[in-house]
This record gives C-alpha cells, structure tokens and sequence, in this order.
C-alpha cells in the first residue's frame, strides 16, 4: 500500500504560485515577470507549466541553477561509472564458476530468446 502524502501549506502555496498553465502564460505578462526575476542573481525558483488540454508538462528553471543541478548530476554519474569500473577491475581474475544453465534458470531468461539475439549478432557481423 502507498504511503499518503500530507498536503502542506507550502504544497499548497507552490501549487498556487508556481505551476501555471500555458494560457497564463501566454495571456498575461507571468513568463516575462519569471524571467525578470532570474536576471539579477541565481534563483532557486522553478516553475511548473502545463497545457490543460495536452498532458505535456515542463519546468521552467533560472539558467544557472539548472547548469548547477546538471553538474550535480554528471557528477554523480561519474561517480557510479567509477565505482562500476572499480568493481570490474577487482572481479577481472575472479573465475566464473558458476554453470550457465544455472544462472540462465536462477534468472529465469528465455534461452530460445537469447539464442535468437546470438543469432541477429552473428548475422551483423
């Protein structure tokens, strides 16, 4: 079962000011007044745009920040990439002593599957 989510003032008050349809947008002056506020300093403010007759949905965020959560996130991506490659060099000697039937059957693959993309690989080559 899903935990419930308590709806919070603060909830309530971003949901208020900051996620907006594209009709505001477009009929108001709101994305000039956001992109005013980002001119000065970084701002941490993002706001959510939806189209009410569409399921898109988008974030508008200040362009530094966004360049900051992306760096963040390279970062991290780096980071498993590291560790991934640090656990493969620790295992390269490590002796697969494992059968293959066991693994294919402890896994439940699809052998007739797998024998079908050998094929498809050998064919490209």
């Amino acid at each position: 079962m899903a935990a419930k989510r308590r709806v919070t003032t603060d909830i309530l008050r971003f949901l208020n000011d900051r996620v907006l349809s594209v009709t505001q947008l477009t009929r108001s002056k709101k994305l000039t007044e956001i992109l005013d506020s980002y001119s000065q300093e970084k701002s941490t403010d993002v706001y959510v745009i939806q189209n009410v007759k569409k399921p898109g949905k988008a974030v508008i965020a200040d362009l530094k920040y966004f360049e900051e959560l992306l760096a963040y996130k390279e970062a991290v991506d780096w980071a498993l990439d590291h560790a991934i490659e640090e656990i493969a060099l620790e295992r390269k000697e490590t002796i697969a002593d494992i059968p293959l039937a066991q693994v294919i059957q402890d896994n439940q693959l699809d052998l007739n599957y797998i024998m079908k993309l050998v094929d498809e690989v050998e064919e490209e080559d």
